[in-house]
């Protein structure tokens, strides 16, 4: 297909709604590789060993991303993919016009804020929008229900889906996420044991190195405002508490990072929190790990993007 034909199809689609084709406005999620694969897990809780090389997002998915995300593909929203307190005093998307022609646009002074009143699902129905290349169309299987997950409803009632092979772009597996937060070689200024207690590469932290309750701003504050890690990442504690992939007690899914509403010891390596999977409220949000694989780059082209010592407990 020519570019031409490749912006015509896509046009139309946008318009009628009757075929998932490329989105016109392709988003950049920024990422950071996270390289040392085949790590060993941290000694104290048993989390961070990753055995390949992945990206994962330099910051959490911004009411900008989830935007056009939103315009893409929930003209109807049959899935609920928008929650209404996203308008309030919180949140940072408005929706306007009806049913089968919904809009939605950034509050303006928080469009670079972390999505939040997102469930899990919201967040895998996200990934299987980037994995798929970013369409624009019904959410179906071409769109966001299947891709990196194979989203059913019995699945999603008994929370059993797991991500599948082949993925490109997923929710962070509680693994990743932790190594991405808390790991750097001794070898490379890390700690003695590879694994430091805060996500700020240390084992301490204060209300200058990351949003969490305490801090005086009580809601979320742009991303990036705080100083990157080791490996690069922004916000991977405080700001908004992040899916992962974890299923934890049957129905719930795992929720690292702590957040603007909570106490600094939910920054820490050793605790790890979970919530309902349908759950969606104003301090939680998501990070997206990736593998490029050929069919994206090619998507990419035809677009023409660029692409101390510490004392722990909980094991696993």
């Amino acid at each position: 297909m020519s570019l031409k034909q490749f912006v015509t199809v896509a046009a139309l689609a946008a318009v009628t709604g009757l075929a998932a084709t490329a989105a016109l406005a392709q988003i950049t999620i920024p990422t950071v590789p996270i390289g040392n694969a085949g790590n060993a897990a941290d000694p104290t809780t048993g989390y961070g060993s990753v055995a390949y090389t992945y990206n994962i997002g330099t910051t959490e998915v911004t009411n900008t991303q989830y935007t056009a995300f939103l315009n893409a593909v929930a003209f109807d929203d049959p899935n609920s993919l928008y929650n209404s307190n996203m308008a309030g005093s919180f949140g940072g998307i408005t929706r306007s016009g009806n049913i089968g022609a919904f809009t939605y646009s950034t509050v303006p002074g928080r469009a670079n804020h972390p999505v939040n009143f997102v469930s899990f699902w919201d967040a895998t129905r996200f990934s299987n929008w980037l994995h798929n290349g970013q369409p624009t169309g019904f959410q179906d299987n071409s769109t966001t229900e299947n891709g990196a997950y194979t989203l059913t409803p019995g699945g999603i009632t008994a929370n059993t889906i797991t991500r599948n092979a082949g993925w490109q772009w997923a929710v962070t597996s509680e693994d990743e996420w932790y190594k991405a937060a808390f790991h750097q070689p001794a070898s490379q200024g890390g700690d003695t044991d590879d694994y430091w207690l805060f996500p700020n590469s240390s084992n301490s932290i204060n209300t200058s190195q990351a949003n969490y309750f305490g801090n005086g701003v009580n809601t979320t504050r742009p991303v990036g405002s705080y100083a990157a890690n080791f490996y690069g990442t922004v916000d991977m504690g405080g700001n908004v508490g992040e899916w992962n992939e974890a299923i934890i007690l049957g129905s719930r899914r795992g929720i690292r990072a702590g957040a603007f509403s909570t106490s600094g010891v939910l920054l820490r390596a050793d605790n790890r929190t979970n919530y309902a999977a349908v759950v969606e409220l104003d301090d939680v949000g998501f990070r997206v790990s990736q593998i490029p694989g050929p069919s994206s780059a090619a998507l990419l082209a035809i677009c023409g993007l660029g692409a101390l010592h510490r004392r722990r407990g909980v094991g696993r």
